[in-house]
Order: structure tokens, then sequence, then C-alpha cells
């Protein structure tokens, strides 16, 4: 089985919800695939591994919760584990793609800078995160502390301040100012998943299991695909299953919750779709790799995270030809035909010698019935210089259709003079002479 079977069956059998069966089909699509694939690939190949690699992660997860429902705690604990491994993220397809495939950088600066920065601007709660992180990187967690309490003092409503002070007060094992911290996080952002995640963890140090527990199952409801959250999860619960103190009602009401939607754009994630934008404006025949890709069940939830990631880069960047063609494509994908013309003719007003955009235009007009349309598109890209073979055969048929015999022979022998090998346009030519005759 290559690379492109493995990849259908195990989409199938994911969408089927055969997490087994989909672990098996894509286990070997893992193996292949590299750790840090080539940004600059417009192979269909890495597009499978890539997608491939997610997908065998989701199985895993969801297989998980499925043995975590049954309590089947340590097998549940093994899939997390796999899941975590190869989704460290614990994202969707779009903060997956973008992590692999978004170029590095370095994003962190230098704490000094950092520094500069927040002293002009002393309101800026994502800069002093940064500097705060920093440093306590460089083992000055006190100067850190000093740093998200003033911006504490300045934006006491923050639940990231407060979430990332606890965190520092853990690392330090002050696990007492920590909980403070995040039951405050909490208070302040009631869907504070990784706040709820951390005041798990010190509940579960003092030995309040149930409540532990409790904050789990709200972390997971908050961040599903996060597999370090399930992994805690299970373990907390297979540990709780031999405690007698904890009652016997709140080990039966563990439960964990799957992110299942009919709608996968209504989940995307905004910094994921930005950052994965960016690496397309730069390269956008990246696209080109996951439109290659074969049909699958899918193909929705790709194709919508690729569309949604276009129309952020367009929101920014709506002169780039480049970025309407790509999009154009990918509504294709999605049969959003409409769409699709909306955005190849704004391609081809912005560039006129976009021959791609021509050809695909037209075999777009052809679809919805414009083959007057189709055949001006085919003609215009022809003039200037998209002499294919392929796009002569069209041409050929397109006249042939609307009763145009003389001009379709002409266009079907140029496609045999570029390729005499081409045997739908011989056929077509045949045809055509005979009923000539």
């Amino acid at each position: 089985m290559n690379a492109s079977q493995a990849y259908r069956c195990g989409m199938a059998a994911y969408h089927a919800a055969d997490y087994e069966q989909a672990i098996k089909a894509l286990e070997p699509l893992v193996q292949q695939s590299k750790a840090s694939p080539n940004p600059e690939s417009t192979d269909a190949h890495d597009a499978v591994a890539v997608l491939g690699r997610f997908y065998f992660g989701q199985a895993n997860l969801k297989l998980a919760k499925q043995h975590f429902q049954r309590k089947r705690y340590q097998d549940a604990i093994e899939l997390f584990k796999t899941a975590a491994k190869l989704n460290p993220i614990g994202g969707g397809v779009e903060q997956f793609l973008a992590a692999c495939y978004a170029k590095t950088g370095q994003f962190d600066l230098a704490a000094e800078n950092l520094q500069e920065v927040l002293d002009q601007h002393p309101h800026d709660v994502t800069t002093r995160i940064r500097l705060a992180l920093n440093q306590w990187r460089q083992g000055s967690p006190d100067a850190a502390m000093q740093t998200l309490t003033d911006g504490i003092d300045r934006h006491p409503n923050s639940a990231e301040l407060h979430y990332q002070l606890g965190c520092v007060y853990a690392s330090c094992e002050r696990f007492d100012d920590a909980e403070r911290c995040f039951v405050t996080a909490i208070d302040h952002d009631a869907n504070h998943a990784a706040a709820h995640e951390r005041l798990a963890q010190c509940c579960s140090l003092r030995g309040d299991h149930a409540r532990a527990l409790e904050l789990l199952q709200r972390a997971s409801e908050l961040k599903p695909h996060d597999a370090r959250v399930g992994i805690q999860l299970s373990l907390l619960a297979r540990g709780v299953g031999n405690l007698k103190q904890v009652d016997s009602a709140m080990q039966t009401k563990t439960t964990m919750k799957s992110a299942e939607s009919s709608a996968p754009c209504e989940m995307l994630d905004s910094e994921a779709i930005r950052q994965l934008g960016e690496m397309i404006v730069e390269n956008p025949e990246f696209v080109d790799a996951f439109l290659s890709l074969p049909p699958s069940e899918v193909d929705e939830e790709i194709f919508s995270t690729l569309a949604a990631t276009l129309e952020h880069a367009l929101a920014q960047h709506p002169e780039y030809a480049d970025l309407h063609y790509h999009c154009g494509q990918v509504y294709r994908r999605l049969g959003k035909h409409d769409d699709a013309v909306a955005h190849i003719e704004q391609a081809v007003s912005m560039n006129p010698n976009y021959v791609s955009a021509l050809i695909f235009l037209a075999r777009l007009y052809a679809q919805s019935h414009r083959k007057a349309d189709s055949i001006d598109r085919l003609e215009e890209a022809i003039r200037r210089g998209a002499d294919y073979a392929d796009v002569h055969d069209l041409l050929g048929r397109l006249y042939q259709q609307t009763g145009q015999p003389k001009a379709a022979r002409t266009a079907f022998k140029r496609a045999l003079a570029i390729n005499s090998n081409f045997e739908a346009a011989q056929e077509a030519l045949r045809s055509l002479e005979t009923v000539t005759v």
C-alpha cells in the first residue's frame, strides 16, 4: 500500500470513528514523516505525511477518550502519551500546520530589550509576560514575580497575569500562593483552560482529588485536543479509583468530552490561522501540496482551514493575485463554485498575464455552462503563452460543443502537434472527421 492509499484508508476509518483501524492505516505515514517538514516543499507526499501524522495523533486521542470512558485508564494513558508526543501543541489541524510549516524565528527578545519596550509601554501585558518568562528562564524568579505583580497592579483583572504569576510561584514550590493566583485567574476568565489545569495540580498535591478531577474535566472540555490534560485526568482517575475517601459518585461522573463539530471553521484558532497565513503570503505554493492530496472524508476540515487562512491573508494583502488564485482553488475543492469563480476573476483582473488563473477560470466557466466565456479565457491564455496540449484539447471540445467543428479541428490538431500521443485529442479528431465524411 503506497502513501496515498494509506492516507485514504486512514481518513475513511477516522471519519467512520474506527480509530483502531485508522491508527493501523496511518502508522506507516508517521514512520515516514520527517520531524521538521521542509516549509518550501510543495510535494504532495509531504502533505500526505504531515496530515497522516496529525490524524494518527487525533485517532490516538479519540481512542484514548473511549478507553477513559470505559475506565480502562492504563490503555488511555498510553494512547494519550502517543497523541501528546505527535501533537504537543494540542491544537486542531490549523495549529498543527502552523507549527509544522511556519518559519521559526526569535519570538522572545532578550530581557534587556523587553525591559526597554516595557519602560516605553508599561501597559503592554504581552511584553510584560514575555519579560517575566525571560527573567524566569535566566534564573531570576524573584524578578519575574515582581514584573508580573507590577502588571497586576496596573491590570488587576488580567487573568493571564494572575495565571503567569501562579506558574512562577509553582516553579518555586510556593503552592499556596500559586493556588490563589490560579483561582483568581479563573474568577476573571472562567474559560482559562490552563488555569484550570494548574489549579487541579495544586488541589491534587494537597490531597483534594475530587476537586482536582472536576478541574481537569473542565480543562478537558475547554481544550479537547490537549492530550496532556488527558494523561493527567487518566492518571488521577485511575488513582482515585483506589482511594476510599473519595465519594463513589465522583468516580462514576468522571467524564471526558470530545470536540466534535459539523462546522470546522467555528473551531479554528485565530492565532494559528494568522501564523499560517503569514507563511502562505511568503510561500503561496504551500497550498499546492494540499490541493494534490487524494480526496478523503476529512477534506472539509482540511480545506476549510486553508480557506480561512487564505481569507485572513487576503484581508492583510488584498492586492496579491496569487492568494486569490489559491483561494479560488481551495473553494473549488470545497465545492463552493461561486466563491471560487469570484477569487479567480479577481486574480485575473489584477494580473491579466496570469496564465494559470486564466485556464482555471475557463474550466470553472465550462462547469457552469458558460462555454462562450470559457472559450474567451482559453483563447486569451493561449495568446499569453499557454500553448499547451491540454488547453488546446479543452478548447477543441468547447468549440465542438458550441457547433464550431472547423475551429475544434484546428484546436485538436494543435494539441496533437504538441503531444502526438494525446489519445483523447486523437479520438476527438477522428470523431470530427467521421462526422464530416
